[in-house]
């Protein structure tokens, strides 16, 4: 027979399921608007490479004038590069936007589900619970969105050089074989945005992206979602969680022994288990909860700190910042891209000083480590050294903001008035490499032989590339004035005179 606690406790878990099951709901729906908003952009992408051959349709009805037909082929694929340009830029953006929106989603999604379960000091209207969402966002560590979003960005950024090869390939194909610009568009295949259609499309170029590209969207819109949730759940309290599959016949074997399973929240196993999983998790009883007030109030006692050690960071002294915690220096320094991990050159420059006239320059690895436990030397800057450094960082972009009105008070055009060594100057002023990076280097590759992937190319392979594509070690007058508009000038020009 049931206490009257007991029974309490049953109606609540029954009102938690039935609430995370329409919060599942709403994420499902929010995954397939941003697939949609995907698979647009693919579409337009599609259709401007089709125009393209198109417009070039006389390339394989040429075998007289092969010049004109190379002309025309070289013109194609910068129309076609350009095309491909924009849809990562496009893609990009959405990929961003729909990571950051679906983890803020999953926090708004824990506040409701708490709500509409009626639990106890949990009533607000619909108000209160966006104002307690953006709270608990507030007080979540997004370093795991960061993380999320770049992942999301690589993966995007394989299919796109995928299909940028893919659609190299196919017309090069065609042209040799003899076929006109109908069989190349035909073989190239097409975005289908019916899903009842888009089963049947075949696995051409722009279906097996389209395919690719949706369980990419659909897996980590979902990791970012139940990462917001449990991000949440940890901040007010959740101790458990059990396992929640969707239970019905796509049930996989993977996630199926898992359905009804309880894990401390700390051990939960990881969601997604594969792609295009779709399991969730709920909130397992008995739990004491924060209280709503006590997260906003924890809310704005970090906002307040937040706002300390930005009037101190902008203020640039070191006193100033020397007066903030070491969080706050922590807080600061991952904003402004400044490590709290010391350098091994910071490390034995310590080791120097605590034995000094022994030369600790060749120590790697475990001799290492040990010489530092010897004396007691942290890896981690101290609260001096971030306060040092971010004093310099301050300098620094006080400067930039000076260089930043220079160039919005004289056109774009000025910089290239200036010679390469000028340029070159200038960037090493800035703290910009004039040297290429590895980075760098493979987008010249991608640019100008597309359809292979530059990415695995090492050593010789590498470096035969460079020479194949006069590729030199420093950057061209183009990319030396890209780094300095996007550091200082056109990009961050907004940001830095905020």
């Amino acid at each position: 027979m049931q206490t009257h606690a007991t029974q309490a406790e049953s109606i609540l878990a029954k009102r938690i399921r039935l609430a995370t099951e329409r919060s599942t709901q709403t994420r499902n729906r929010y995954t397939e608007q941003a697939i949609r908003e995907l698979t647009e952009v693919l579409d337009q992408a599609e259709q401007n490479v089709k125009k393209a051959i198109t417009r070039y349709a006389s390339l394989g009805s040429l075998p007289d004038n092969k010049l004109k037909a190379r002309d025309g082929l070289e013109r194609l694929q910068a129309d076609i590069q350009e095309t491909m340009r924009e849809l990562k830029k496009a893609q990009t953006l959405r990929f961003r936007r729909s990571v950051k929106d679906a983890f803020k989603l999953g926090i708004q999604g824990g506040v409701d589900e708490l709500v509409e379960a009626r639990w106890p000091g949990w009533s607000l209207d619909a108000e209160g619970v966006q104002s307690l969402a953006r709270d608990a966002f507030t007080l979540i560590d997004r370093d795991a969105l960061d993380f999320m979003v770049n992942y999301s960005l690589v993966l995007a950024g394989d299919v796109q050089r995928e299909l940028s090869g893919g659609i190299k390939r196919t017309i090069l194909s065609g042209i040799t074989t003899g076929k006109g610009p109908n069989d190349i568009v035909r073989d190239l295949g097409r975005v289908v945005q019916d899903p009842e259609s888009f089963r049947h499309a075949g696995s051409r170029v722009f279906s097996k992206a389209q395919y690719r590209m949706e369980v990419i969207a659909r897996t980590e819109v979902l990791r970012a979602h139940n990462q917001g949730r449990m991000k949440f759940h940890r901040e007010v309290g959740v101790q458990r969680l059990e396992w929640l599959t969707m239970a019905d016949e796509r049930t996989c074997p993977v996630c199926g022994p898992l359905d009804g399973k309880v894990f401390p929240i700390d051990r939960f196993p990881q969601i997604p288990r594969h792609p295009q999983c779709r399991c969730g998790s709920i909130v397992a009883l008995p739990i004491e909860l924060l209280a709503p007030q006590q997260i906003r109030d924890q809310a704005r006692s970090k906002t307040r700190r937040k706002r300390e050690a930005k009037l101190a960071f902008e203020a640039g002294g070191k006193a100033d910042l020397a007066s903030l915690t070491y969080r706050q220096l922590a807080d600061l320094s991952q904003e402004h891209g400044v490590s709290r991990s010391r350098t091994k050159r910071e490390l034995v420059r310590l080791l120097d000083q605590a034995e000094p006239g022994i030369d600790h320059g060749e120590l790697s690895g475990a001799a290492l480590r040990a010489k530092l436990a010897q004396h007691g030397i942290g890896r981690k800057r101290s609260k001096t050294e971030l306060a040092n450094l971010l004093a310099r960082k301050q300098a620094a972009l006080l400067e930039a903001r000076k260089e930043v009105e220079t160039i919005r008070a004289n056109p774009k055009s000025k910089l290239w008035e200036l010679t390469v060594n000028e340029l070159q100057g200038l960037a090493k002023k800035r703290g910009i490499s004039t040297y290429l990076s590895r980075a760098e280097v493979i987008e010249l590759l991608d640019e100008r032989d597309p359809g292979r992937n530059h990415v695995a190319l090492t050593g010789k392979e590498l470096a035969e590339a460079k020479k194949r594509f006069q590729l030199g070690r420093h950057k061209t007058k183009s990319l030396l004035i890209r780094a300095l508009e996007k550091q200082a000038g056109l990009q961050l020009a907004e940001d830095l005179l905020a």
